[in-house]
């Protein structure tokens, strides 16, 4: 039930995350390995990710930002979540 939960809320904010691809992927593109690292994503030779990278990395960024580890993000935990990304772009911080 809380996995199912987990997975709505993760649904919930896939659009909005579909961004962080582009990060990742410049991310990777700077060398380093990753290893099992779920903050970056991995990507193919192709330069493509696979859903369950993309995935886990979205499930490993929803679980930093669920601080009381309820399976959602309450608003507070939303703005951090924007905050972090954010940062992961470059961006000085997120109006609303």
């Amino acid at each position: 039930m809380i996995q199912k939960r987990k997975m709505k809320s993760i649904i919930a904010i896939v659009p909005f995350l579909i961004g962080m691809t582009g990060f990742a992927t410049g991310a990777n593109a700077a060398g380093g390995d990753e290893g099992d690292n779920p903050s970056v994503m991995k990507k193919e030779q192709d330069g493509s990710v696979s859903k369950e990278e993309f995935m886990k990395h979205h499930e490993w960024m929803f679980d930093q930002n669920d601080k009381d580890k309820n399976g959602k993000l309450d608003p507070d935990e939303m703005k951090n979540l924007h905050k972090m990304v954010g940062k992961m772009h470059g961006h000085s911080g997120h109006k609303n």
